[in-house]
């Protein structure tokens, strides 16, 4: 009998953490869902319609093309390159000219990944520090990879790196 009691104790509490983790799974995969507009469409390989929207993998930036001068002091020109992809075309090319280039199935973001299930919403981003380019993972559930490692806070990256973000990995190039 004196038993009964902390046992009945210990279950209300296991009972209330496997709520809090059910609630915290239900929550994050809502917050997943939301960073996704639902009225864009996309279509990989398509050519855009006449109305001028695009319904393929897109890059926005604010500012124009630019060259940068790469650590080694050459110029050129920066781009994740398709290796592998469910969902884009291999070569497809995708520039890294800004000072921060965002990858995710968001359209808000500058390498939109639409239908890859494995990408949140806003999953990776790149940043340029002194020459030098990083990949960042943005928080999301299954990790930034490069070249097969997952990412740890700014990891740097040289041309030829292979950076797989969901089911798609890109090769860096200078």
């Amino acid at each position: 009998m004196d038993l009964q009691v902390p046992l009945l104790a210990a279950k209300a509490l296991l009972l209330l953490l496997l709520f809090a983790f059910i609630y915290a799974v239900v929550r994050r995969g809502i917050g997943d869902l939301r960073s996704v507009p639902e009225d864009e469409t996309f279509v990989a390989g398509k050519e855009p319609e006449a109305d001028g929207r695009r319904d393929r993998p897109e890059r926005r930036s604010g500012s124009g093309s630019k060259t940068f001068v790469a650590a080694n002091g050459r110029n050129g020109h920066a781009a994740l390159v398709v290796e592998d992809s469910d969902i884009l075309a291999p070569n497809t090319e995708f520039p890294v000219d800004g000072d921060t280039t965002s990858i995710g199935r968001s359209g808000a973001s500058d390498i939109v990944l639409k239908n890859d299930d494995y990408v949140s919403g806003q999953h990776a981003r790149l940043t340029r520090h002194g020459g030098l380019l990083y990949v960042e993972d943005a928080g999301s559930t299954n990790g930034t990879f490069v070249n097969d490692r997952k990412t740890i806070g700014a990891t740097p990256l040289s041309s030829g790196d292979r950076v797989r973000v969901g089911s798609t990995t890109f090769r860096y190039s200078e």
